[in-house]
């Protein structure tokens, strides 16, 4: 096996290595189901002891980081490998190969139900689904919530932002995330004093040990680091500038690529330059359709990549607030599109961007071609917040990931994350499990607790002051559809109990959505 410090991998030219890198790249989004987790052992049998292209250590690294930045932790770590093979253009290009073939696969899909969504086999078959889908999400938040919660302020802060993002509808999604932030640093500030305040005066001894084996390893450094602390600062500064530059001055920024010979400077500026590349193809549809959808989806999804921590599934509570907001898909569609992404190879998130790229594209112009555009332009909305990021925290990978003040940030941005995905389920809860209002409106409406608890009031008023249990099962009859609770009920025992992927819940899924008819909805 070759040795990624003996730097093998550096011998071979740029340009093969680059072609090399997207091949490979493009054949693990063909084949990576599951999200991040699911592609560490592929990345480790492809990269580490096939290749020699890292170490298990340095993946091990990027996961750790992957998942203290925004966007989908398989994106990326595909761009932390990408920049470190090809630098940053490889960071880019390994980012786009390893989301096309998902974003393929769901374009066709997409295609698809768009095509076939009155019929009523699938609209059976989508109602069956819609049950899978919300046990899938409940137990990927059982599991993210061991993951990501360690006490007692973590529980407090997930639920409170829960609850406030059910029923608080004017508050925006990005406010809880900055509170959670400021409220991860002041909990473990106050901890931290408190520990230090208990063990300073119990323990000096040990302490006084602890300051001297300090000192020596400090010594030992003493002529490397000030170099390192030095390095690390100029090439920030430059990256920074290169930014800077690139977006405020576009092409002349640009042209200044070939003056300026710092790599991080010129690093920073190919960014700026995928930035406008993008632009430019916005403005050119925009003037020739008289239609600007496509810089409100490039900007929103830009705007939900950046807020989503937590992997793919994170980005489900941004993708509803832009459905109510922007009207371009209801509950049920998004619903529809969450079972897609979990039937498809690569990351959630870029999966729903496709497909919400797709369908609001196909709306405003009814031309596949724009259409894929459109996909395309949603795609790259959200995985460049991740680019732009992990190519600046690969300047300072190592201090990044064991700096305190992150992980004091991302204990309120994890909590914070798990409770935004118990309010997005709540919208999947409501489209699966409970009872549809108006089965003849043009948009599917559902009932909600706060709808069901209103008609529940008019009832006991109708009848003359009913009984508190006869009000009880009223607000239940209401809200509760009861076929689609017993087939969720029976999912939840083979999700929770067996671990199979989640296509074989969602195939099943659709044949009993199929045979007890699901789809007919109605009180």
């Amino acid at each position: 096996m070759n040795n990624i410090n003996n730097k093998n991998v550096y011998k071979i030219p740029y340009f093969k290595r680059l072609v090399l890198l997207c091949l490979l790249f493009f054949k693990l989004g063909i084949v990576n189901f599951g999200g991040g987790y699911a592609l560490l052992p592929l990345l480790s049998r492809e990269l580490v002891e096939k290749k020699g292209w890292c170490t298990d250590q340095e993946l091990a690294d990027y996961y750790a980081v992957g998942q203290c930045t925004p966007g989908a932790m398989a994106v990326n770590v595909s761009t932390f490998i990408g920049y470190k093979i090809c630098g940053t253009l490889g960071g880019i290009l390994a980012t786009i190969s390893f989301v096309s073939p998902a974003f393929v696969i769901i374009f066709i899909i997409a295609t698809l139900l768009t095509n076939f969504s009155k019929n009523p086999f699938v609209v059976n078959a989508l109602a069956g689904i819609n049950v899978v889908v919300f046990i899938l999400v409940l137990s990927a938040i059982v599991k993210l919530t061991k993951k990501s919660i360690v006490d007692i302020w973590g529980i407090v802060i997930a639920v409170t932002i829960a609850f406030c993002a059910i029923f608080i509808k004017f508050i925006p999604l990005y406010a809880y995330i900055i509170a959670s932030a400021l409220l991860g640093l002041l909990i473990n500030f106050i901890k931290e004093r408190r520990f230090e305040a208990k063990y300073r005066v119990k323990e000096p001894e040990l302490e006084v040990k602890e300051e001297t084996k300090e000192e020596k390893i400090e010594e030992e450094k003493v002529l490397e680091e000030p170099k390192k602390k030095s390095d690390t600062k100029k090439n920030v500064l430059f990256f920074i500038l290169g930014l800077f530059v690139g977006l405020l001055f576009g092409l002349i920024g640009c042209i200044s690529l070939l003056f300026i010979k710092n790599k991080k400077y010129r690093n920073a500026l190919i960014i700026t330059s995928f930035f406008w590349i993008i632009i430019a193809v916005c403005l050119i549809v925009s003037f020739a359709t008289n239609n600007w959808i496509f810089f409100t989806m490039y900007f929103n999804f830009f705007r939900i990549g950046a807020c989503a921590f937590g992997g793919g599934l994170a980005t489900l509570p941004f993708l509803h607030e832009l459905g109510n907001t922007t009207g371009w898909f209801n509950e049920a569609e998004l619903t529809a599109m969450l079972a897609v992404s979990e039937s498809t190879p690569g990351a959630m998130g870029i999966n729903m961007s496709t497909y919400v790229g797709y369908t609001v594209s196909n709306g405003a112009y009814n031309n596949y071609f724009l259409a894929f555009l459109g996909s395309i332009i949603s795609t790259l909305g959200l995985v460049s917040p991740s680019i732009i990021v992990i190519l600046i925290v690969s300047l300072f990978l190592q201090k990044f990931s064991k700096n305190k003040f992150v992980a004091w940030i991302f204990y309120g941005l994890r909590a914070a994350s798990i409770g935004l995905i118990c309010a997005a389920a709540y919208s999947v809860l409501k489209v699966s499990i409970f009872n549809v209002v108006d089965p003849n409106a043009e948009s599917i409406i559902h009932y909600d607790i706060v709808s069901a608890f209103n008609a529940t009031i008019d009832y006991f008023k109708a009848n003359g002051g009913a009984n508190f249990f006869s009000c009880i099962y009223k607000f239940i009859e209401l809200l509760i559809n009861f076929k689609a609770l017993a087939v969720g009920l029976i999912f939840a025992v083979f999700v929770f109990k067996f671990k199979k992927h989640p296509i074989i819940y969602i195939i099943m899924g659709a044949i009993v959505g199929i045979l007890l008819q699901m789809g007919n909805v109605g009180l």
